[in-house]
């Protein structure tokens, strides 16, 4: 998928509207783990690019905790290299493919995804990616993501 260049988001902005909690909560049982169905309006999620380069794969990210050296010794991935991080994480989120756990906060539903990634290195690791869709919105956006494990 196409705009990926510095400071674009991948995916569609789509028509924020009101989101539909029909089925949302069904989706997951008290502790979230078991969900039976795929995220709302997954085909348009946003992958902010912007999430990897300033944070998660920024070494000089005091907030990141150790995320950019993870993803570089585990995979290959830097900054200069982003993009087929990028592009297979949301591939994975906008192909339906169902979280595992799915929460509710005051900010709004969550979607937890365990992504297969293989990187430059050939190695395949797990990717958690989080995803929102804000109270009164209904396009899910990428709010956190990291490796799973070390």
């Amino acid at each position: 998928m196409n705009g990926t260049s510095s400071g674009e988001a991948v995916g569609t902005a789509g028509t924020q509207g009101s989101l539909e909690q029909t089925g949302v909560e069904a989706a997951a049982t008290e502790n979230g783990a078991n969900v039976s169905s795929s995220m709302p309006n997954a085909k348009n999620a946003v992958t902010p690019r912007e999430k990897f380069i300033n944070y998660s794969l920024n070494p000089d990210n005091p907030n990141a905790k150790g995320k950019a050296e993870a993803y570089k010794k585990g995979l290959g991935y830097t900054r200069e290299n982003a993009d087929g991080l990028i592009s297979q994480v949301h591939e994975y989120v906008t192909s339906g493919n169902k979280p595992y756990e799915v929460s509710q906060s005051e900010y709004g539903t969550k979607y937890k995804f365990r992504i297969p990634v293989t990187g430059p290195n050939g190695k395949t690791k797990n990717i958690i990616a989080v995803y929102q869709i804000d109270k009164g919105q209904s396009i899910p956006r990428m709010i956190t993501n990291y490796l799973e494990g070390r």
